[in-house]
């Protein structure tokens, strides 16, 4: 039975890349594959009976402490091993070492524009995957390095489900509140120009998410007179809306997926390096943006009128199941190229694995955590509306 290790930061919390990882884990698990999952953030065993409960898919999955993979003689081998952040990517010297054999992986979640650290460790990787050809080129051409392969993330979790919309105003913003990232000030500025430049005083917007830019959210809807305009939730959500994202940069972009494999239409930012369209272009449900308020006003106002159509739906489940289906069968005949490998082990010793770790450290800090890291990494984790008043 293949063995299989992924790498990541902490599978119990929230975003992309914990997703594309759970993503992981049921295309694996469901092939009679073997899995482990190290873990960087500290968990206990509560944790991992959540995780169990919540996906049954990771019932085999063998949790890990991230500590144990400072080990160049360790217990078991790995067929294949995926470290899923590129701030672990030091950590390759060391796997290489600790598992010669192994095609080990490194994935590209961050998009380029948003990574502040040089890439190290490349010559240990077998091979990279990433989501795009362009940024195939550009990371090639940055670093030269040619063992490269593009494969969209597991869509696995997807349940798709179409369902006729009520006609309706209402706009939803399913983001994480990082303004650096995300741009949701832009889909604010485009409702004050729909609502007191237009006249369209019966658009309405959600926005569900959490972060460090609310404030800054709700100074802006104050000052513009949009308080009964803008619904701050992530309980009070309408069941008929179009789904809007403006985000600077997306190497995918679950939330624009999810919306549409749930019958939705999307209004979506191309991205500052056209990877969202790049991506996603061939889906119908989905209308763009270019992020110009002249012209994008008579494109959410056509969004809105729209109803989806069942065609509309099937067209865009086929886009997404053909950027996106078959994971495994694509993953292995793309992995399969780098096949014997050969690597120099020679200059990797036991000294290599204290300065690996003080690396990482540098950048996530340690993983044995004090009390109120803990805590924030828990209150981090956790659903907003546990907290909230019923």
């Amino acid at each position: 039975m293949p063995n299989i290790a992924i790498i990541g930061y902490n599978i119990f919390g929230i975003g992309g890349t914990t997703r594309s990882n759970l993503n992981l884990m049921h295309e694996f698990g469901h092939s009679d594959y073997q899995l482990t999952y190290y873990n960087y953030t500290e968990f206990s065993k509560r944790d991992v009976l959540s995780l169990k409960n919540k996906y049954p898919y990771t019932s085999k999955v063998d949790l890990r402490f991230f500590l144990e993979l400072y080990n160049l003689e360790p217990k078991q081998s790995y067929n294949y091993i995926f470290v899923t952040r590129e701030d672990f990517f030091p950590l390759a010297k060391i796997l290489r070492k600790a598992y010669p054999q192994a095609i080990i992986i490194g994935e590209i979640h961050t998009p380029l524009a948003l990574l502040n650290l040089k890439l190290t460790g490349l010559e240990y990787f077998s091979c990279l995957r990433v989501a795009t050809e362009s940024i195939k080129e550009k990371l090639s051409s940055q670093y030269d390095y040619n063992r490269i392969y593009v494969q969209t993330v597991s869509l696995a979790h997807l349940n798709w489900n179409f369902k006729e919309q009520v006609t309706n105003s209402n706009l939803l913003v399913h983001s994480r509140f990082d303004d650096s990232q995300k741009d949701i000030s832009y889909t604010l500025r485009l409702l004050n120009q729909l609502v007191n430049n237009e006249g369209q005083k019966q658009v309405k917007l959600y926005l569900s998410g959490a972060g460090p830019d609310l404030g800054k959210y709700k100074k802006y809807i104050k000052n513009h007179q949009l308080k009964n305009n803008v619904t701050i939730s992530q309980r009070k959500l309408p069941q008929n809306f179009t789904a809007i994202s403006t985000s600077h940069y997306e190497t995918l972009g679950y939330s624009i997926i999810e919306s549409v494999a749930q019958g939705h239409r999307v209004l979506a930012y191309y991205g500052d390096d056209d990877v969202v369209y790049e991506n996603l272009a061939d889906v119908p449900l989905i209308t763009w943006l270019s992020k110009d308020l002249k012209e994008d006003t008579p494109r959410v106002l056509a969004a809105l009128r729209a109803r989806p159509t069942l065609a509309e739906f099937r067209e865009s489940q086929a886009a997404l199941e053909k950027l996106a289906g078959h994971y495994l069968e694509k993953f292995l005949a793309n992995t399969q190229l780098y096949q014997g490998v050969k690597f120099d082990l020679t200059k990797i010793t036991s000294v290599d694995v204290p300065t690996c770790r003080k690396q990482i450290e540098a950048i996530l800090g340690s993983p044995l955590a004090p009390w109120y890291i803990k805590l924030y990494r828990h209150l981090k984790k956790t659903p907003l509306k546990i907290f909230l008043p019923k």
